[in-house]
């Protein structure tokens, strides 16, 4: 079925996928450009909350999305209420690898690089108290400045539990290395990277993704400085359709998080390659249930 899949993405590799969302009819393409998207706050709004990794993964102390009814009820026909409702296992990659090929989206090229960068609240991190900035954003009141992740790793938001969710130049430049050892630069790198990413808490930047789209405009501009031809994947908005493209592709660059890792596992099983950013202090292997390639 991987090889089929493959072989029909490289025939229709300049194709375009319609899908009707929120009553919307979309076309999603890969763009050559960083200009900024429209971004349906609605749709957000929706998704707000939907954790696929960790439902995946089976957090113990958040019962709730793990609870299959619960999770169909508020995302009915969702990739999630679907794996929760085939298996109670936690990490069961064969379940999941066979409803990411019933989903009807486009996969990557075979000549395609993926890159997923986590933007939203693992870009963010976390809101001031008192001046409601979103970590990375300004702050102060006088002479306010910018904290900015990709050039200062202290900038960068690091869970307590020890999870880089962003990364900053110096990670992304043994990525690069690599892929000019093992694929070269006549790769097409596509980015994944959506802003609306929000899961734990009510999103306050109310709509303004500056600080997300400069972060992902660097990464982009630091690739097309060695050379290679970066485009951005324009997102249906579900992150369903974003994590089945993710998963089906054939080389992969991590990104921070728990969901990436679970990408990574998934691209794995598949024959799929994966390049990690260097100092990476989250890569400890998922424990996987019924895994066959």
């Amino acid at each position: 079925i991987l090889v089929s899949r493959y072989q029909m993405s490289e025939q229709n590799a300049k194709s375009t996928l319609v899908v009707k969302e929120s009553g919307c009819r979309c076309i999603l393409k890969e763009q050559n450009t960083t200009t900024s998207p429209t971004i349906d706050l609605s749709l957000a709004k929706y998704w707000n909350g939907y954790r696929i990794g960790d439902g995946i993964k089976s957090y113990r102390y958040e019962s709730s999305i793990r609870d299959a009814s619960k999770v169909c009820m508020r995302w009915p026909g969702s990739l999630l209420c679907k794996y929760l409702t085939r298996t109670d296992q936690a990490n069961n990659i064969t379940v999941l690898v066979d409803i990411i090929n019933q989903s009807k989206i486009d996969i990557p090229a075979a000549n395609t690089t993926v890159m997923h960068l986590r933007l939203g609240d693992g870009l963010c991190g976390q809101y001031n108290d008192l001046s409601k900035w979103c970590r990375g954003a300004k702050t102060g009141t006088e002479n306010p400045t910018t904290r900015n992740c990709w050039e200062n790793d202290k900038d960068c938001f690091k869970s307590i539990g020890g999870y880089i969710y962003a990364y900053p130049r110096e990670y992304y430049e043994q990525v690069a290395t690599e892929l000019l050892k093992s694929v070269n630069n006549s790769t097409t790198i596509v980015v994944v990277a959506d802003p609306r990413h929000w899961t734990r808490s009510k999103d306050m930047r109310n709509g303004d993704y500056s600080i997300d789209f400069a972060y992902r405009d660097n990464v982009i501009s630091f690739f097309r400085s060695k050379g290679f031809i970066v485009q951005i994947h324009q997102s249906s908005g579900k992150p369903d359709d974003d994590f089945a493209y993710m998963c089906s592709a054939r080389n992969f660059v991590r990104g921070g998080g728990g969901l990436s890792t679970l990408i990574s596992s998934v691209v794995t099983a598949q024959g799929g390659r994966v390049f990690n950013p260097r100092k990476l202090l989250d890569v400890t292997p998922l424990p996987v249930n019924n895994l066959t390639t």
